[in-house]
């Protein structure tokens, strides 16, 4: 039997859907966004139901986060499934997690699992239902939170979040130190990341579970031997984006004993963002991401289905 492919796809909803300058956030934003050719173009992909969900926010980043998501979504079910547009259907498990069970099936066919932070909307599927999977996407918003850490301080700060982390993650996040003599500026900068790579993989793994952070186990589990993947000056992708290293030899534990069926992955992505994976199948392999391109990738598969 052929080990599982994890397809991972990038899409960047910041250059995508223009929003007039004369539309400020607002109850009302997102339904005049939504009177722009561009973007009425790619709600009307969607069910209605899905529509309703994108127009519900406040602000314009958010409704293009949800509206990438919604048919990166789609169109992974269109491409693993070989299904026609009209029948993606997105349905939810008993973890509320989102799937696609067949019309008139019981089953589902395909395991993915979305995330979005900042302008990236990644996605993680395989077309094997016997795996799980999570993908996790965080940008380190360093001018918020520099600010917070010089005032609090970082051993706070980072306490702040105690209730996600296990005591002897904080104690490894409190008390990490950049490899080298940097500047106080560029030294919060790197605990900020090393915070993030513990974020992220922790964000993956349970999502991959279903139980996302409410997980009555989140304390009991920790992430061992962390290296933060770092930017890679001058490694560019055809699409002219930097995509940095990549840390795979992650141990996750769970009460002292490590979990050895689950494989894990961090990689860095322009200078502000990581990205994690977490696949319960030691076999799985990682295809490398693809930004996607939305007319090339996204449009004609929904149009030519």
């Amino acid at each position: 039997m052929a080990a599982p492919e994890v397809f991972r796809w990038i899409l960047d909803t910041e250059p995508e859907w223009p929003c007039p300058d004369n539309v400020k956030a607002g109850r009302d934003a997102a339904p005049r966004w939504a009177q722009q050719p561009d973007t009425k173009r790619a709600l009307m992909l969607l069910p209605v139901h899905e529509q309703e969900k994108v127009l519900r926010f406040y602000h314009i980043r958010d409704a293009k986060l949800s509206l990438g998501s919604q048919l990166l979504k789609h169109c992974a079910i269109v491409q693993a499934c070989n299904v026609p547009w009209p029948e993606s259907i997105v349905s939810k498990d008993v973890n509320y997690k989102p799937c696609y069970v067949p019309l008139g099936g019981n089953n589902r066919q395909m395991e993915f699992n979305v995330s979005h932070h900042g302008s990236i909307v990644a996605l993680a599927g395989c077309a094997d239902n016997d795996i799980q999977l999570g993908v996790d996407v965080v940008q380190v918003d360093l001018s918020k939170d520099i600010p917070r850490v010089r005032q609090e301080g970082w051993s706070s700060w980072v306490n702040t979040y105690e209730a996600v982390f296990s005591d002897q993650e904080v104690q490894d996040i409190v008390s990490w130190k950049p490899p080298q003599h940097v500047s106080e500026e560029d030294t919060i900068k790197a605990k900020l990341r090393q915070f993030y790579a513990h974020w992220c993989l922790k964000e993956a793994y349970v999502k991959m579970t279903g139980e996302a952070l409410m997980a009555p186990w989140l304390k009991d589990m920790e992430f061992r031997n962390v290296q933060v993947p770092q930017p890679t000056d001058g490694l560019l992708s055809p699409e002219g984006t930097a995509w940095g290293e990549i840390w795979s030899d992650v141990e996750v534990w769970l009460r002292g004993s490590r979990i050895t069926d689950v494989k894990m992955e961090l990689q860095a992505f322009r200078e502000d963002y990581l990205l994690g994976t977490a696949v319960s199948s030691l076999t799985a392999s990682f295809l490398p991401y693809k930004i996607l391109n939305l007319p090339h990738d996204i449009y004609s598969a929904a149009e030519a289905r």
